[in-house]
């Protein structure tokens, strides 16, 4: 249901949500194109439209016609960004970000706030200063969407778990409406991430893929025949404690040997300024020291490419995704181990797969952020 005055409530049908979808994503395309597209007749694509085309969400777009056909010629369809706003904000554990998009997901407005713990009284305010910030009185925000590192989702109010912020059964989404006076929608944010890539970035155009992040943690999103993977409660894509040897090191939980063990941006910087005797090193030091050839940290970030590829193939293996996205807040580290990923991708790939095509990515958290504003869109496009 899309309604930003009085005037111009339109309830969508599930008919109008896919012709709606379609130009948002891919176009402007003519009239023509979109009853192809959709296998649609002309008479029931104009009947579609009309309500759409009348409260304005729909134009036609000026400066470019469509094929040459007899009698008038055909415009363009599309979608007129600028009808709705949306805040987008990524919670990590000591920052947030905040982006105000529109209807395409671009980006009007940008915030940060630094967050000094996780009590929910200081966090929420921080939210509410961003929303704030970024709300323009001419553009009343339609939705506002909320990405962390945890279990959450877009169809419930609650955090289950945030280990990263130390919130359990927190209803944040509730907290957030209420303040703000907007319709609040949360999600996991490697999801939310994968959201906006499926519909304005890397996935655009592929009915299957997949998004790998490594950082703090290692996650994955999936797309499988054009639907973002939500899982029972939420909980899908966790990749981050895949056995990768059972000799390797322990993780924080205690497994030994898992992916996050070998590859999350804490491991690797404990393990070599450990190993060393350098407490004070930082990761990016370590790749430094990986780079100039250091023989501890060059292993370490060998065996965390390594692990990292193998990620990637398994992935790939049970999902067989057209394109694999590489990204995260440590995805950098891909310029020093970038020989061993591919070495152990290859190798653990199935036979019978084709090689595995991997975009890496370096997106900052801004882009999180555009995930969220991406992730509140659509709930309030396809779920309401």
């Amino acid at each position: 249901m899309f309604s930003h005055t009085a005037t111009d409530h339109v309830r969508l049908t599930d008919a109008m949500r896919s012709v709606f979808v379609e130009l948002l994503v891919h176009g402007p395309l003519s009239r023509a194109e979109v009853a192809r597209r959709l296998t649609l007749s002309p008479s029931a694509l104009t009947k579609l439209t009309r309500p759409l085309i009348e409260a304005g969400y729909l134009l036609e777009a000026t400066g470019e016609e469509g094929p040459a056909t007899v009698g008038r010629p055909s415009q363009p369809l599309q979608v007129d960004a600028s009808r709705m706003s949306f805040v987008g904000v990524k919670l990590t554990e000591d920052e947030l970000f905040a982006v105000r998009t529109d209807l395409a997901a671009t980006v009007h407005g940008e915030t940060s706030r630094p967050l000094a713990d996780h009590d929910i009284d200081h966090v929420l305010g921080r939210i509410v200063e961003a929303v704030e910030e970024l709300t323009v009185p001419e553009r009343p925000l339609s939705a506002v969407g909320i990405s962390l590192a945890g279990t959450a989702t877009p169809s419930d109010p609650v955090v289950h778990t945030s280990p990263f912020l130390g919130w359990s059964q927190l209803p944040l989404a509730e907290l957030v409406e209420r303040a703000v006076n907007v319709p609040t929608v949360l999600d996991n944010d490697v999801r939310a991430l994968t959201a906006v890539q499926q519909w304005f970035g890397e996935g655009v155009g592929h009915s299957s893929f997949a998004l790998v992040t490594v950082g703090a943690g290692i996650g994955c999103g999936l797309v499988i025949g054009d639907r973002l993977v939500t899982g029972q409660s939420g909980a899908s894509g966790l990749v981050g404690h895949l056995q990768i040897d059972d000799r390797g090191p322990l993780c924080e939980r205690g497994h030994r040997g898992c992916a996050r063990a070998y590859a999350s941006s804490p491991s690797i910087r404990r393990s070599i300024a450990t190993t060393i005797a350098r407490p004070e090193l930082t990761f990016d030091d370590c790749l430094a020291l990986a780079a100039d050839g250091h023989p501890v940290a060059r292993r370490v970030l060998d065996e965390a490419g390594a692990a990292l590829g193998q990620v990637v193939a398994t992935v790939a293996n049970i999902t067989g995704p057209e394109l694999v996205v590489l990204s995260g807040e440590s995805v950098h580290m891909y310029d020093v181990c970038a020989q061993a990923f591919h070495t152990a991708l290859a190798a653990h790939t199935h036979w019978t797969a084709g090689p595995v095509r991997v975009a890496v990515k370096p997106f900052a958290f801004n882009e999180w952020a555009r995930g969220a504003a991406v992730t509140a869109l659509q709930h309030l496009l396809l779920h309401r």
